[in-house]
């Protein structure tokens, strides 16, 4: 086994091999002797050691610790061997036969050295390719184009978000540039000439007017304040939003989670005034319990997924740092994909038992009483713990649901019709879906409901039931009370909850049809009152 040296090589730790070490020390050797006795030198070998340190960043893994021999090779062939650029005519044909090992597609910096607002046109300038002042007119163009407002926040977001290229590495990625030692020496010595040129004119400025460059500096000043503290300020928003998508995220997930998985364990046992079910629960009640199982699930990565990523993405905000999480990133997408898919073929199977309505009705007549009126009340159901007309999921009529340990309770629509006889007559009408009408008229028998006549009281259950080893498919009763013309009805004050679409004279509003007396009518009913 190989003996290991860790060095420290543009301020990050690497552990190599003898070989590989011994190959990198000459290399590094060869490049200090190189580049030494420049003016420039020093900056030069620091950012080619920052280029390696990135080349071999990306070489190693969980897996993977130990740099070899052919990972430096593989290196030194990106980068070039310093003999290869000792004339200048070698740098291009170097460039040619190496060109298709160390290219590397661009990387968008802010342009420092062409900025006049942080850089963030010049940066995708030349990241495109395209002139500066070609990019900063469209960007102007499109300002105006949108209101304004979105391209405003847009360049604070990428002038906050996006860093500056400072090395020449990054200069070089920047443009789109093969970041060799060639290339590297090239950008340098580029940026030292120019850094020259503007001391030189900077000097012949100040030699004739020494009073604008204290006044140029003292502007340079003020305005690096300014910028700072928008800076700052900027970062305090930016740490605000982290922060809310973090709160806002955690909140909904751990909601999401309990109604995934938890009954009465954080919340009320009713919510606005209707029992409360978890997610699993209703599933259950609605299909085959493998298939709304897989289903839980798929529903649950494609809500958490998206929810988690808007949680990271706070942290990162927040704590501005940078992480190898491509690989993590890409996992969870697919993953996502595959949960929508799924969810939505399963959701399409199921809905089959939903495709059609089926109905049963049954009509009798009530006995006879002295009585020339007919009180309807409601009463409770023995199956439920008392009866409370205020708790219901009025979302729906489908949805009117409670739930026992055995049986699913749903509550009736109660009408008052014009009766063809003599008699007081009720009708209870049922009805279900299912995968077809035959099967759906099968789910609407069994539903079961009963009603009691005591005299002329008429004693109605609010609630039809469904035993539990049934599947809820939307089902309804509706009962209707036939009342003979000239005949009269009282509505309890508690069937104000049940009356729907009652027919009557001066069109009045069904819950204020309970507790009054009424006249059956050719046109309808009539108050008495």
């Amino acid at each position: 086994m190989k003996t290991t040296v860790k060095i420290n090589l543009s301020g990050q730790i690497f552990t190599l091999d003898d070989d590989a070490y011994q190959a990198l020390k000459d290399y590094l050797d060869a490049i200090s002797k190189r580049f030494r006795d420049m003016e420039e030198g020093a900056e030069i070998i620091s950012d080619i050691e920052s280029r390696i340190a990135e080349l071999f960043q990306s070489k190693i893994s969980d897996k993977k610790e130990v740099i070899t021999i052919e990972d430096v090779n593989d290196v030194i062939g990106i980068m070039g061997q310093p003999e290869d650029f000792l004339e200048e005519e070698g740098m291009e044909d170097e460039a040619g036969r190496s060109y298709a090992q160390g290219r590397k597609s661009r990387k968008y910096y802010r342009d420092g050295d062409n900025a006049i607002f942080g850089g963030v046109c010049a940066g995708l300038g030349a990241y495109f390719g395209i002139e500066n002042w070609l990019m900063r007119l469209l960007w102007v163009i499109f300002f105006f184009a949108t209101g304004g407002g979105l391209m405003f926040i847009l360049y604070i977001v990428l002038w906050i978000a996006v860093p500056k290229a400072m090395t020449a590495a990054e200069k070089l990625e920047m443009r789109g540039k093969r970041v060799t030692v060639s290339n590297i020496e090239k950008t340098v010595r580029e940026e030292y000439e120019t850094v020259k040129e503007n001391v030189k004119e900077g000097y012949e400025k100040v030699k004739t007017s020494k009073e604008l460059k204290k006044t140029k500096n003292v502007m340079d000043e003020i305005f690096q304040v300014i910028g700072q503290i928008v800076l700052v300020f900027l970062k305090i928003i930016l740490f605000i939003i982290g922060f809310v998508l973090i709160i806002g995220g955690l909140a909904v997930l751990m909601s999401l989670s309990i109604a995934f998985f938890f009954r009465d364990s954080v919340f009320p046992t009713e919510i606005f005034g209707s029992p409360l079910h978890s997610f699993n629960e209703i599933f259950g009640i609605l299909g085959d319990p493998t298939s709304m199982t897989l289903i839980s699930i798929a529903l649950f990565f494609t809500i958490v997924i998206p929810l988690i990523a808007l949680i990271y993405a706070g942290i990162k905000m927040m704590f501005r740092f940078k992480a190898n999480d491509k690989m993590i990133g890409l996992t969870a997408f697919v993953l996502w994909i595959i949960s929508v898919v799924f969810l939505v073929s399963m959701a399409a199977f199921e809905g089959w038992n939903f495709n059609a309505y089926g109905r049963i009705s049954t009509t009798e007549n009530l006995d006879t009483f002295s009585s020339d009126t007919l009180v309807v009340r409601m009463v409770s159901d023995p199956g439920i713990e008392g009866f409370n007309d205020d708790w219901y999921f009025s979302y729906d009529d489908s949805w009117n649901m409670i739930s026992t340990e055995d049986r699913f309770y749903g509550k009736i629509d109660l009408d008052v019709a014009p009766g063809d006889f003599t008699d007081y007559e009720i009708s209870v009408r049922k009805n279900s879906q299912g995968r077809d009408r035959a099967q759906a008229s099968i789910n609407a028998g069994t539903l079961e409901y009963d009603w009691d006549q005591q005299e002329n009281t008429l004693l109605l259950n609010p609630y039809f039931s469904l035993k539990k080893n049934y599947k809820w498919r939307t089902p309804g009763t509706k009962v209707t009370i036939m009342v003979p013309q000239g005949k009269y009805i009282r509505l309890d004050n508690n069937t104000r909850y049940f009356l729907r679409n009652v027919e009557t004279v001066d069109d009045i509003w069904d819950r204020k049809l309970a507790g009054e007396v009424w006249q059956m009518t050719e046109d309808g009913l009539v108050s008495v009152e």
